[in-house]
C-alpha cells in the first residue's frame, strides 16, 4: 500500500513527517511511503503577525485543498496550527505520542543586568500574556518595562534574526519544535542541529511551566488529516492512535472553541496526563478583558465529607506550622560550591544555604514554583520545574543537556529516582501540639512530617490525608497502605481553598 504524505516545506514540518511515517511503517511494514512537500500562505506572508492575519489555518488550509483533490493521501499537521473546525470533508483521524507541550524562553548572555527595559521577540498573544507573569516574578532580575515585538520565519531563521538583532533580548518559542530539530536521527540535518546548538549556547533558557503558561491549546502534537471516506487508510492510522493525547489535543481545544477559538485569543490551556489523574491548567483572558487561571489534579476518586470549618484543618496557615527544626550541614556547602557541569535539582529553598555559591555552568531545576520564585530573588537563574507534579515527573531536558543529575535535600530524605545527592541540612523534630479532636484534614509538604506526626499521634491515620502528587505521596502511601482517605492536591493554598470553599 502507497502512502502519499503532505507536509509543510519547513525543517520541522519534514522532521515531523519523517517520525510520523518512521512509526507508521514499523507497525505497519506494507507500507510504502512518498514524501510531498507544499508552502502556505503562512509560510509566504513572513511580515504580518499571526494574530493579525485574515483567516485561521494559515499553515493547514492549502494543504487541505491538496487532501480534498486526491493529491496526496495524508497530512501532518502540527496541531496548534489547525482551525477549531476541520470541514466536513476530512478528519484528524490519529495523533502519536505527544511530545513536550512547553515554551521555552531564550535570553542572550551577553544581556547588560543593569538594564531595567526587557525585549521579548514574540508574536503570540497568549505567550505575550503570560510572560509578563513570568518575567516579574521568575527572572533574577526586576524589570520597570517589558516589551514585545513581532518576529516570523522557521526556527533557525527565528534565531539568527534573535542573536542578530541588538535590540532584542529574549526570544521565546515552543520546546516540542527544539526538541525535534535537535533530537532527530536523518543525517541531512546534522549541519541544521550543528548551528541551533551553536546559537542556544550564547543563550540562557529556561523551560515555562505550564502552571503559569499552558500551552497553545495542541502544541507539542501531531494532528494526522486524511479524507473521511478513506476507510482502508482512516482504519490502519486508528490502530496506531494514542487515544489519551488524542483525547487531552480535544479538550484543550474544545475549551478555546467555548471563548471563540483562533490565535489571536490570549488563552492558553493544557490538559497533562499524570499517573495519579488527569492534571488540567488554564490561563488567559476572555474576550471581556476577564482573566482567569487555574491548576489543579482531577482525581478519580469519591468526594469527602466537607468540613465544617477552618478550625478542622491542618495546618490552619503555613505561619504557625513547624513541626521540625533544621540544623545546617555546613561541611557540604564546599560540596554545592565544587558541582559542575550538573543538573541540580533544589527540593525546597532550604537546600541551598545562603552561604553556597551555584556555578554559573549548572542547570537548576526546582521542585514547584515557590522554590524557583525564591531562588530568583536570590539572584539565581533557574531552568525549569517539576511544577509540583513529582520529580519522577517527566523533565525532557535530554535535548539541551546531557548533564547528570544531583539533588540537594535532607539528610533523611528518603530514596527518590535521582540518586546522587547532597544532604544540605538536617530534620530535628521539636515538641508540636495537633489537637486531634478537632482536626480532620490534613496537608502534608513532606512525608517526614507525615511521619512525625503520626509516631505522636497514630490516630491521625484514620483522617483525610492530602499532599502532592510527588514522593510525599508515594511515602505517604507505603505507611497508610492503601489510598482510601490519601488525596493529591498540588498545593497548600489550593486545598485551602477548595475546602474552605466545598
Amino acid at each position: 500500500m502507497k502512502i502519499r504524505v503532505l507536509s509543510r516545506k519547513s525543517d520541522l514540518a519534514i522532521i515531523q513527517a519523517r517520525e510520523f511515517s518512521d512509526y507508521l511503517v514499523s507497525k505497519h511494514p506494507f507500507v510504502e511511503i512518498e514524501f510531498l512537500t507544499r508552502s502556505t500562505s503562512g509560510d509566504k506572508d513572513l511580515k504580518t503577525p499571526l494574530s493579525e492575519m485574515p483567516t485561521e489555518g494559515v499553515f493547514t488550509n492549502d494543504l487541505r485543498d491538496e487532501l480534498i483533490n486526491n493529491k496526496c493521501d495524508l497530512i501532518v499537521h502540527s496541531w496548534k496550527d489547525l482551525p477549531i473546525e476541520v470541514g466536513d470533508k476530512t478528519k484528524i483521524a490519529a495523533t502519536l505520542k505527544r511530545a513536550d507541550k512547553r515554551d521555552i524562553l531564550f535570553l542572550k548572555k551577553n544581556k547588560k543586568m543593569d538594564s531595567k527595559r526587557i525585549t521579548i521577540l514574540c508574536s503570540s498573544p497568549r505567550r505575550q500574556y503570560n510572560l509578563e507573569n513570568f518575567i516579574e516574578n521568575y527572572l533574577p532580575q526586576k524589570f520597570d518595562e517589558i516589551s514585545f515585538e513581532n518576529i516570523r520565519g522557521n526556527i533557525p531563521t527565528r534565531f539568527k534574526k534573535f542573536l542578530e538583532n541588538s535590540d532584542s533580548d529574549g526570544f521565546i518559542v515552543a520546546k516540542a519544535a527544539i526538541d525535534r530539530l535537535l533530537l532527530n536521527n536523518y543525517s541531512e540535518f546534522n549541519e541544521l542541529k550543528t548551528t541551533l546548538k551553536k546559537y542556544i549556547n550564547e543563550c540562557l533558557w529556561s523551560i515555562l511551566p505550564l502552571s503559569i503558561n499552558p500551552c497553545s491549546p495542541g502544541q507539542g502534537a501531531l494532528a494526522i488529516e486524511t479524507r473521511i471516506k478513506d476507510n482502508e487508510l482512516n482504519e490502519i492510522l486508528n490502530d496506531i492512535n494514542v487515544s489519551k493525547d488524542y483525547s487531552n489535543v480535544i479538550e484543550e481545544r474544545s475549551i478555546l472553541k467555548n471563548y471563540g477559538g483562533g490565535c489571536h485569543q490570549k488563552i492558553g490551556v493544557s490538559y497533562i496526563s499524570h499517573k495519579l489523574g488527569l492534571v488540567v491548567s488554564k490561563r488567559g483572558e476572555d474576550e471581556s478583558g476577564n482573566h482567569f487561571e487555574s491548576y489543579d489534579l482531577i482525581e478519580p476518586k469519591h468526594k469527602i465529607i466537607s468540613p465544617s470549618g477552618i478550625d478542622e484543618l491542618y495546618p490552619e496557615d503555613l505561619k504557625n506550622y513547624k513541626i521540625f527544626s533544621r540544623r545546617e550541614l555546613n561541611k557540604n556547602i564546599s560540596d554545592i560550591n565544587n558541582l559542575q557541569n550538573k543538573c541540580i535539582y533544589v527540593s525546597r529553598i532550604s537546600s541551598i544555604p545562603d552561604e553556597s555559591e551555584i556555578n554559573s555552568n549548572n542547570i537548576i531545576w526546582t521542585s514547584g514554583l515557590r522554590t524557583w520564585k525564591n531562588l530568583a530573588e536570590r539572584g539565581i537563574w533557574v531552568n525549569g520545574t517539576s511544577d509540583s507534579l513529582g520529580e519522577d515527573f517527566e523533565n525532557n531536558i535530554n535535548s539541551l543537556t546531557n548533564n547528570p543529575w544531583v539533588k540537594l535535600t535532607h539528610k533523611q530524605s528518603p530514596e527518590s529516582s535521582i540518586k546522587n545527592k547532597i544532604e544540605t541540612y538536617q530534620l530535628k523534630p521539636i515538641d508540636f501540639e495537633i489537637d486531634i479532636e478537632k482536626k480532620k484534614y490534613f496537608y502534608w509538604m513532606s512525608s517526614s512530617a507525615f511521619k512525625a506526626s503520626i509516631d505522636k499521634y497514630p490516630i491521625i491515620k484514620e483522617k483525610y490525608h492530602f499532599c502532592g502528587p510527588g514522593n510525599t505521596y508515594n511515602e505517604i502511601y507505603k505507611i497508610l497502605g492503601d489510598d482510601k482517605n490519601l488525596f493529591v492536591e498540588l498545593s497548600y493554598d489550593s486545598w485551602k481553598k477548595k475546602l474552605l470553599k466545598a
